[in-house]
């Protein structure tokens, strides 16, 4: 067929195996239009820059095998339907044949003009690095992760959408903040349960099973390093996961199974893994976490489409209502509220102005006895203040070396906080006068 061999002068580019550099970029122009018909096996060894059309149908298989292909503006991906969405497509396979890292730029990316099916088969594994990543039917994970670079990826239209061959070793990987990109899949108003296999970096898989009633909505999760709002006390588990909605929808329900490893575990947790339960952050609250019975652990870790995961536990939180656009869960094995009387609310900010507001960055001990060691850096990494039994003290004034007594710059530093010997938790601050 005339097409297919057009299809092949321009992709079938083949430099000896194993090298380490793809032979050209290959510009599909805005006005080309290009098909890989049902059964087409297609190479494509060059980096890919598409502005165009290229569709594919059912059973078609498209590898990739260079470094970098970016959807450009204005770019489609169509399946074999008329409207381009309404079908299968082909798979779009992302390979490490030539032994290379791989990346996806998605400029100006718009819902559903994205890659048909995307199966990540690269065990250097492939990052979404510019723009959303939409993906409109499978992910498929055969070998590797997907690293997002503070974008988000969409699986799916309203009510469809799926992910396959995740596992511990093959998932999505949010990075570890309280913010960035994450895993977006959509409801179409009916009942429905939707995993989500994410985890901070490459070697800490904590996924989540949601099932979820409610209007038609599109539901973002990923998960951070720390506990939200809250030093990282032994008797939780160091990870929040935080979960986004497009529509406020007072009649939602919703149940959410969380799996983490042991290794994410503070001491106390640990010791009481019997008595856990998932918790729900509320500002509300002067614990900001609730209180509630404690719900069975189950092990080995079942979200997963392998083998299970030992050294994984499993809480699951039933009827969560009055679910907000942001919402933060962990788990604890806290039987009372110890926190009511002694909050832990590390700001974000000081304004150390002198008008008796912000002027101190206060960090409330859970107990009298505990010993905070608190560390400021300038974004340039440089140590500016050091107090080993810090008392609230710190002003925006500098202790250390060449800033001993000195006023730091308003902007935007880091710190380190450690309890009682503990590991140390960062985060940043901001000075504001």
């Amino acid at each position: 067929m005339l097409v297919i061999k057009l299809v092949l002068c321009l992709f079938f580019l083949m430099p000896t195996p194993g090298h380490s550099q793809a032979v050209n970029q290959v510009n599909i122009s805005a006005t080309a239009n290009i098909y890989a018909h049902p059964n087409s096996n297609l190479s494509i060894f060059s980096d890919i820059s598409h502005s165009g059309t290229f569709v594919s149908y059912e059973t078609s298989l498209i590898n990739f095998y260079s470094s970098i292909w970016q959807n450009n503006a204005g770019s489609r991906l169509p399946d074999e339907s008329a409207r381009g969405i309404d079908g299968i497509g082909g798979v779009f396979r992302f390979s490490d044949l030539l032994q290379l890292p791989q990346r996806i730029n998605s400029l100006n990316s718009q819902p559903f003009n994205g890659f048909p099916n995307l199966r990540l088969d690269n065990s250097l594994n492939i990052t979404a690095d510019i723009g959303n990543l939409h993906i409109n039917n499978n992910l498929d994970f055969a070998k590797g992760n997907l690293i997002l670079n503070n974008v988000d990826v969409n699986v799916g239209r309203q009510g469809t959408g799926t992910i396959t061959g995740f596992s511990q070793i093959n998932f999505i990987v949010t990075g570890s903040a309280m913010t960035g990109g994450g895993l977006i899949r959509n409801t179409a108003g009916v009942p429905i349960s939707l995993d989500f296999p994410i985890g901070t970096n490459l070697g800490s898989y904590t996924p989540l099973t949601i099932k979820y009633s409610g209007l038609p909505q599109s539901i973002k999760f990923r998960v951070a390093d720390n506990l939200y709002n809250k030093l990282n006390f032994p008797e939780y588990v160091n990870k929040t996961w935080i979960m986004k909605t497009t529509v406020v929808d007072a009649s939602a329900k919703a149940d959410i199974t969380l799996q983490h490893n042991s290794l994410e575990e503070g001491i106390e947790y640990f010791r009481n893994r019997d008595q856990a339960y998932v918790t729900r952050y509320d500002s509300n609250l002067k614990g900001l976490w609730d209180v509630l019975p404690l719900v069975p652990t189950t092990t080995p870790g079942s979200i997963t489409q392998r083998a299970a995961v030992f050294s994984a536990y499993m809480n699951t939180r039933l009827n969560v209502a009055a679910i907000k656009q942001i919402e933060y869960f962990s788990k604890s094995v806290i039987k009372t509220d110890i926190d009511e009387n002694t909050p832990v609310n590390i700001p974000d900010a000081i304004s150390p102005n002198g008008d008796g507001f912000n002027d101190v960055y206060e960090v409330v001990k859970r107990l009298p006895t505990d010993i905070v060691r608190f560390e400021v850096y300038s974004r340039n990494q440089v140590l500016v203040f050091q107090d080993f039994d810090y008392n609230n003290t710190f002003n925006g004034t500098g202790n250390i070396g060449g800033f001993m007594g000195n006023n730091l710059p308003d902007g935007i530093y880091y710190y380190l906080i450690s309890v009682n010997g503990a590991k140390g938790i960062p985060g940043y601050l901001i000075i504001n006068r």
